[in-house]
């Protein structure tokens, strides 16, 4: 009962933020759009700025299942990112209130503990749609496919505007299949073209680099190792135990002294699981630590 009384608050509040902004809606506007005291919200969130954090932790958290799943078919690279565009698309346009405040808060919050998340989160989208559309297009598309992720980003983004804040009307599928078509346009105009390009990997990785901090770095890990698992063809209970050890990490990530022993003890429980190493040998090196 907690935790559907707490989802129903992150909804309530989701709703209130979009229409009004988050400056501008109170703890006393969601208790009293849900119908609770305020000191029973309190019982659940310890300030509203921690409301905002859970709140994007959600649906970011629902949005990443869903994709690990599509990633865990065995299916065509090329029908995967088919199938990512039709279901983000679908996600957005269903939870439009949450996007709207997703973008407002994007650009105007000071939560810093929300930044680091969404900085994450970023990352570790950029890193994936490279390694999905390497999988896809192939080695011919290496040299230039971090101009293909931003491409990429920069036409979807635009779909995402008109459909999801300005309300123009578009089936899911059928911008999948559209989209698709014009990525397979710029890979082919890519392959032609003598221009060099624009980004080398480098640069992109610095750019990355550049967007977090070693907390957000880590932070980004964690998520990748979350979504990993997700995918993974093992037991649930067990599955379970370990989403419980990331979440256990990413709290203490998010203090200010992080505890390095504490590291190096929980990622002992991934060291069976060869799908996660890179994301703990990473962790490692940032925090300065040998892998038990």
């Amino acid at each position: 009962m907690m935790k559907q009384k707490r989802k129903e608050l992150i909804k309530t509040a989701i709703k209130l933020f979009a229409e009004k902004g988050f400056q501008s809606t109170s703890v006393q506007d969601i208790v009293s759009n849900y119908g609770i005291s305020k000191g029973a919200f309190y019982n659940y969130f310890s300030s509203k700025e921690e409301l905002l954090v859970d709140i994007f932790r959600y649906y970011h958290d629902k949005l990443n299942k869903k994709i690990s799943e599509i990633d865990a078919l065995n299916i065509d690279p090329k029908e995967k990112i088919r199938k990512r565009i039709q279901l983000q698309f679908q996600y957005f346009m269903k939870h439009r209130d949450f996007i709207v405040m997703y973008f407002r808060e994007q650009n105007q919050s000071v939560n810093e503990e929300l930044q680091k998340l969404i900085k994450a989160h970023t990352v570790n989208m950029l890193e994936k749609e490279e390694t999905l559309l390497l999988a896809c297009y192939g080695e011919s598309i290496q040299s230039s496919v971090n101009d293909l992720v931003l491409i990429c980003f920069g036409i979807r983004n635009a779909y995402m505007k008109i459909t999801v804040f300005d309300g123009i009307e578009l089936e899911p599928e059928q911008i999948s299949y559209y989209l698709l078509e014009r990525i397979d346009d710029v890979v082919e105009g890519i392959k032609r073209s003598k221009l060099e390009p624009l980004l080398t990997k480098a640069q992109f990785k610095e750019y990355m680099n550049g967007l977090l901090t070693n907390q957000q770095k880590i932070l980004s890990n964690l998520i990748a190792m979350k979504e990993t698992l997700e995918s993974l063809g093992i037991p649930q209970d067990r599955k379970e135990e370990l989403y419980n050890v990331i979440e256990y990490l990413i709290e203490e990530n998010n203090k200010q002294d992080v505890k390095k022993y504490i590291f190096q003890g929980m990622l002992t429980n991934f060291k069976t699981i060869k799908e996660l190493d890179p994301f703990r040998k990473e962790i490692a090196e940032i925090l300065s630590i040998e892998l038990l």
